[in-house]
Formats: structure tokens, sequence, C-alpha cells
């Protein structure tokens, strides 16, 4: 007597890939739309802050540029997309199971945003309590410029990390490195606008130790805890 056959084959747990994500696809459509329109509507601006990023006095000279609100919002959607690309290049790396955990995905975009208003609200603090009312204003321009041009390269890095398969280099170290020159580039801005003597070695013991470089550190301690 023949034993009664099963029909079928077990199935096989895969891992989950963001890029046969139609969530993760139709948001990566968005935010290119969104990313491309607002470099194109505010490259003037853009193009001119990054001309005298490292000058003392930043005056506009045209009025094709003295457009602040606009220079707001968009640096704003700017840091908002680096955020939310940033989040998905650290998710990518956690993944070990076969369904998305969006959650996890939110709650990082989340964490990093709050990570860099507090960093702003800090520099507030420290520019009210040393400093002059217009260069307080200037640094935290050029803080919040920064990071919106760490986040213009860190959303295609985050496309790459989606979409392709066979990466020669690592996303993740690129980003971690793109965020080491941005720390660079705001020391010397740090030099440049304050001009720092009589409190020199507290002003940069508060920019970079307490304010700028402890926050990252305790942040990227977090995040890699749970690779």
């Amino acid at each position: 007597m023949f034993e009664q056959t099963i029909d079928g084959i077990s199935g096989i747990n895969r891992t989950y890939l963001m890029r046969h994500d139609d969530l993760m696809i139709i948001s990566a459509i968005a935010f290119f739309v969104l990313f491309t329109f607002v470099l194109y509507r505010s490259r003037v601006v853009f193009i001119y802050k990054i001309n005298t990023f490292f000058s003392s006095r930043q005056i506009y000279s045209s009025n094709e540029v003295n457009i602040s609100n606009q220079e707001t919002i968009d640096i704003i959607l700017l840091i908002v997309i680096g955020c939310i690309s940033a989040s998905i290049i650290f998710y990518s790396d956690m993944i070990v199971h076969d369904s998305p955990h969006y959650g996890v995905l939110l709650l990082l975009s989340l964490g990093i945003m709050l990570l860099i208003g507090i960093k702003g609200l800090l520099y507030s603090l420290v520019n009210w309590t040393f400093f002059s009312l217009d260069k307080g204003r200037s640094w935290l321009s050029a803080f919040f410029f920064s990071v919106a041009v760490v986040s213009t390269i860190a959303f295609p890095l985050s496309l790459l990390r989606v979409f392709c398969v066979d990466l020669i280099i690592n996303v993740t170290h690129c980003l971690i490195g793109l965020i080491i020159l941005q720390k660079i580039i705001l020391l010397c801005k740090l030099y440049v606008n304050f001009r720092p003597k009589k409190y020199g070695g507290l002003l940069f013991f508060l920019y970079f130790c307490s304010v700028e470089i402890m926050p990252t550190l305790i942040a990227w301690k977090l995040i890699s805890s749970k690779l």
C-alpha cells in the first residue's frame, strides 16, 4: 500500500528586500520628485551659500536670492529627506527578517530629526550666552545648511542602497565618512564665524564636544548596537 503523498513543497523564508516593497518604491519616487523640485527652485540660493560659506559676512546682493522664507522651507524639506534617507541606509543593515518593520524605520527617522533639532536648540543657547545675535544666526544658518548639503548626497546613497543589488562601495561607510567630513567643515566655519580669542578653548569644547561630537557618538552607538 502506497503512502499518501502531500501536494506542494515547504516554504522557504527569504530576507525582506526593500526594492520589492511597493510602499518603498512609491515613497522613493515621491521623494525623488520633491527632492528634484526643491533643488531646482532654490538652486541659485544654494549655489550662492556654497560660494560664500566660509565668508564671515553673508549679504544677499541679488533679489533672486533674497527669499528667506522659501530658503528656510527648502532647507527643512531637504533635511527631512536626508533624515529619512539616513534611516533607510541604517535600517537596511538591520534587516534580518522576512517582513518589513515600518515602525523601526519611522523611529530611526524621528530619532535623527530629533537629534538635529536638539543640536539646534543647544547651539541657540550657547550663542545667546556667549555671542552676538548676528553671529549666532549666521552659525545656525551655516549648521542647518551643512545638514541640507549632506542630505542632498544621502538621498542618492539611499536609492543606491535600495535598488542596487551588488554594490562595490559600502553605502553605510560612505554616509559615516560624509558626516565626519561635515564635522570638519563645521569646525572650519566655526573659526571663520566667531574668530575665537578669549573664550577659544571653551568655544571648541562646547561646540565640538558637548554639542556636536558627543550627541552624534551617542546616537551612532545606539544605532550600531542594533545592527
